[in-house]
């Protein structure tokens, strides 16, 4: 429900950056993750534009973040430049700092439209800061829901999060999801949840088993000829790493089981030292 509502909004920032900035932008969701606040804080770069707001009715805080670059780039726009020249990693000037909350402000109402399916959102911005450590918009440990987007206007690109706190914004959703199904949806949905949960540990995965990887440079892997040997930097006593879909799951050593080649999991070098 959440992808689907901040989609939304992506369509409305969208209309509301190019009626703006009289071009055409582009805004799309790079996914949810949920991070502490202190970690969230720590992941945004300095100076950065970060624009503190107060989600009413939602408790707590909340936080809007746009680059520095996508900021200076849309305010040169703004002001009749053509924004297409790279932008210095700076504070903005006092000029530059109330069109920005102009346009963070607007954006707010985008989203307090998009979330009007999950929750009657009157957010009022509170403050923006251009040093993150400075902002003490929620508690260190305090778990936020963090929303990335990717922003692109001709050419100029940028990164944009909104981190909104997780308790109160789960209540709204689960409270949104009852007012839309009915009961008999709510029991199919469970349902459909059970069965998925049971047949997710039956689904089969490759798994691999690999030495460390050799770096070559493009010139050196073109003229590689049947019967040349690659030094691999994996040591004899070292052990093999085994892969499932791409992720690390465990230590082995190679061996074989009768006819067929096979590995043994073994403790992984952390474990050992431990």
């Amino acid at each position: 429900m959440l992808e689907i509502t901040y989609e939304g909004f992506c369509r409305q920032w969208a209309t509301l950056l190019s009626s703006t900035l009289r071009t055409t932008v582009q805004v799309e969701l790079d996914g949810i993750q949920q991070y502490s606040y202190d970690e969230y804080a720590a992941s945004l770069p300095m100076p950065t534009v970060m624009a503190v707001f107060d989600p009413e009715p939602l408790v707590g805080a909340a936080v809007l973040h746009v680059d520095i670059g996508f900021v200076l780039s849309s305010i040169e726009r703004m002001l009749g430049g053509t924004g297409t020249n790279a932008q210095p990693s700076r504070q903005l000037t006092d000029i530059e700092a109330v069109l920005a909350r102009g346009l963070v402000e607007r954006t707010l109402v985008e989203l307090s439209s998009s979330l009007a399916t999950v929750t009657d959102l009157k957010p009022k911005l509170t403050a923006i800061d251009q040093n993150p450590a400075f902002a003490q918009a929620a508690a260190a440990t305090d778990v936020m829901i963090v929303s990335a987007f990717h922003l692109q206007i001709e050419g100029v690109t940028g990164t944009a999060t909104l981190a909104m706190p997780l308790d109160p914004l789960s209540a709204a959703l689960t409270a949104a999801e009852l007012r839309v199904a009915s009961p008999e949806e709510l029991r199919v949905r469970r349902l459909m949840r059970d069965r998925l949960d049971d047949h997710l540990e039956n689904i089969p995965v490759d798994v691999s088993v690999r030495m460390k990887a050799a770096q070559m440079r493009p010139d050196e892997i073109l003229s590689l000829i049947p019967g040349d040997v690659l030094r691999l930097p994996h040591r004899a006593d070292e052990p093999l790493e085994v892969v499932a879909q791409g992720a690390s799951v465990a230590s082995a050593v190679a061996g074989t089981r009768g006819a067929k080649l096979a590995c043994l999991i073994v403790p992984t070098p952390e474990e050992n030292a431990r």
